[in-house]
């Protein structure tokens, strides 16, 4: 299947401590994939290392069927949308120009805020927003610019790590239904990270569960409600 990221036994160390240990899953287009876990339990290593910010130590990433070792793997990155845990937002740029960085020597700066103007109606953002700093936008609109810009180029790829960390309920749910209909209206391949195990229930098809650098579980949300580990149980709670 097209545009599918499949994890053949990845293991990444640092300082000979493993951070990831003989890790193997897949996802695809139309099944939208959440990463969970425990703090320092190897989900943000884990994003790093399918995007090529960290090198494997063993085992093996494809990316449409291209290993991140390839040569030509760069071609197939630039098809990625990625957002990172703190959002990496520049201060000294007004929201159009984060969301437009890849293009702003390349295109009139009118073309590139009426471009900035339709992403930011994916997100629930309006033109008004436009000509806004970093400093003085929302927690909140912080994450959904980091999505625009993330979602600007048309990626087939979107990797976001901790997207609604900080953020209240209310503001969390806004985030996730962002996250769905951008999915369900293309063919993106998403993996989300995630700390919020109520969104990870309610927004989700398929979930990683990673314990200690191990894969612990893997499956539909569907299984996992029915809390078939006695870890999953403790993450889980009382949520389901």
């Amino acid at each position: 299947m097209k545009n599918t990221i499949v994890l053949k036994k990845v293991s990444v160390s640092f300082n000979k401590k493993k951070i990831l240990n003989n890790i193997s899953f897949s996802t695809s287009p139309n099944h939208p994939l959440c990463i969970i876990g425990r703090g320092s339990s190897g989900k943000s290593t884990l994003l790093k290392s399918i995007i090529g910010l960290v090198e494997l130590n063993n085992g093996e990433i494809l990316i449409n069927n291209i290993s991140t070792r390839d040569k030509n793997i760069k071609n197939i990155f630039r098809s990625f949308g990625v957002v990172f845990q703190k959002d990496a937002l520049f201060d000294s740029l007004t929201v159009w120009e984060n969301i437009m960085f890849k293009s702003l020597n390349k295109l009139r700066k009118e073309i590139l805020i009426d471009k900035t103007i339709e992403i930011l109606s994916k997100v629930g953002l309006d033109k008004d927003d436009v000509f806004l700093y970093p400093s003085e936008l929302s927690g909140g609109m912080r994450k959904r610019v980091a999505i625009a810009r993330a979602i600007s180029h048309s990626p087939e790829y979107l990797i976001l790590d901790e997207p609604t960390a900080g953020l209240d309920p209310i503001k969390t749910n806004v985030i996730f239904e962002i996250i769905r209909k951008l999915t369900q209206n293309s063919k993106i391949t998403l993996i989300v990270v995630t700390s919020d195990m109520r969104g990870a229930l309610k927004y989700f098809k398929k979930v990683v569960v990673l314990e200690k650098s191990l894969l612990h579980w893997k499956g539909s949300t569907k299984e996992i409600k029915k809390k078939p580990t006695s870890h999953i149980r403790s993450l889980l709670g009382k949520l389901c």
